[in-house]
């Protein structure tokens, strides 16, 4: 496998994060009945809801990569990050790790960062992230596991457990997500949540020390529940596709099902820009993704 510097997987985490929350543009069409108008908003709406759960489900990776390089838990032989105040995740949380043995396996890495901690990313995050991981993060086969306590980020409560595989070969970067028994509080409302995640490098591999050229796709599937029990659902329709060197998705679609009335993200075909629609029937929607 070839050995992946973190920066690059950073950004390779970018490419779910950049499905974070939507703002939608352009009225609605005069001709639509009141009823279907009021469903699509419903349907945009929990969209909506689905890509901040998203986002910040997702960051827990970029959380433990960060974290992990830190602790020198990457590869064999990296060396832990000496200055606390060039992380990401900011300098005003403390790590605890259970072994600090080398090679011994598995380890159990606690990240408090108590009542607020602001990263470089502009993330301020707080609470308690436990993470058990089975061997150096970047070797094929590790499965990390995530929980969370007392954890949020921003104004927004997170709870629940994630597991990321890692399923590397050769000079193919890919990983699993999975997230079970997800709850988010977005807004005044409070969901359930659960997603399965892979991603994996298309373009770029034969260049490991190259990142201008990476590509990524991601594909999954989601749920969100509505406080009642109404679920929303998201599923992949095509692989979302963005390079590396792009701030944001450039091409893939997305379905989002909620009360039977489906939306349909279209990211377009490939030109790097912020500019995404959103369809319904006959209705088209213009989407900004934000950075």
């Amino acid at each position: 496998m070839k050995n992946f510097c973190f920066n690059r997987i950073f950004a390779a985490v970018l490419i779910l994060v950049a499905t974070a929350t939507i703002f939608f543009a352009c009225g609605k069409s005069n001709e639509a009945t009141p009823t279907t108008n009021e469903n699509d908003t419903k349907a945009l709406a929990a969209a909506s809801y689905e890509a901040q759960a998203s986002t910040l489900y997702d960051d827990l990776f970029d959380v433990t990569l960060a974290a992990g390089e830190e602790q020198g838990l990457g590869t064999n032989g990296r060396k832990a990050l000496q200055d606390r105040s060039l992380s990401k995740l900011g300098g005003c949380y403390e790590a605890n790790l259970d072994d600090v043995t080398i090679d011994k396996w598995p380890k159990t890495l606690t990240l408090d960062f108590k009542n607020g901690c602001t990263g470089t990313d502009g993330r301020t995050r707080a609470g308690k992230v436990i993470i058990t991981i089975s061997n150096y993060i970047m070797k094929p086969g590790t499965i990390i596991n995530i929980t969370l306590q007392n954890y949020s980020v921003g104004l927004v409560h997170l709870e629940g457990t994630k597991v990321i595989t890692n399923q590397s070969s050769g000079t193919t970067f890919k990983y699993s997500t999975k997230v079970t028994g997800g709850v988010i509080k977005l807004d005044t409302l409070t969901f359930g949540y659960s997603c399965e995640k892979v991603i994996t490098q298309v373009e770029g591999g034969n260049t490991p020390f190259v990142t201008e050229d990476d590509v990524y796709s991601g594909t999954g599937t989601a749920s969100l529940t509505y406080p009642g029990g109404t679920i929303v659902t998201y599923t992949t329709k095509e692989p979302l596709i963005k390079a590396l060197k792009c701030a944001w998705i450039g091409k893939g679609k997305a379905d989002v099902t909620f009360d039977q009335v489906t939306a349909t993200i279209d990211y377009g075909a490939g030109i790097c820009d912020d500019s995404a629609t959103v369809n319904i029937g006959d209705k088209v929607k213009g989407v900004i993704l934000p950075r």
